[in-house]
């Protein structure tokens, strides 16, 4: 048995002198679970883009996103996130970079200059493609259930009329 498995087994001991107790980490559903239940409420993952446009800045898809990478990260260094989730994570995070360099920011952190709708949504597209693929799969592996607005960016399902 390895130290890890005793770990989660045993919880503390007591001597006569004292005792130790410490807190184990999270397995690795728990941990992928954390991440669904945090990414259920990300707004820039689960509005319909008209109602984006209608209500949205970019500024705060922009500000979104920034934080999902900045949880991602923290939880990218949990030990007990796992190689097979951290590749998922990894994903999402290297999908936030590539959105946040298509609408750009100048150093002071505003937008750079008027972004087409167009560079907008085709790269909000691509976060969505790209979180949908990793979250459908991290929801297969862990057994997971996606709430509605978190489904509705998995990839459609294979129709094959033959």
């Amino acid at each position: 048995m390895k130290v890890l498995e005793i770990m989660r087994r045993i919880k503390g001991f007591s001597t006569p002198l004292g005792g130790v107790d410490w807190d184990l980490p999270l397995p690795q559903r728990a941990v992928a679970e954390k991440v669904v239940v945090y990414l259920e409420d990300r707004r820039v993952l689960t509005m319909s883009r008209a109602v984006m446009r209608a209500v949205e800045e970019p500024d705060h898809c922009i500000a979104s996103v920034l934080q999902i990478r900045e949880t991602l990260t923290q939880v990218l260094m949990e030990p007990d996130t796992g190689d097979d989730l951290a590749e998922n994570l990894k994903a999402m995070r290297a999908a936030c970079r590539r959105f946040l360099d298509a609408v750009g920011r100048n150093h002071s952190g505003h937008v750079r200059g008027r972004f087409q709708n167009a560079t907008f949504g085709a790269a909000l597209g691509e976060l969505r493609a790209v979180f949908g693929i990793q979250l459908g799969v991290i929801a297969a592996r862990y057994k997971l259930e996606l709430s509605e607005e978190l489904a509705a960016i998995l990839p459609a399902p294979d129709t094959d009329d033959e």
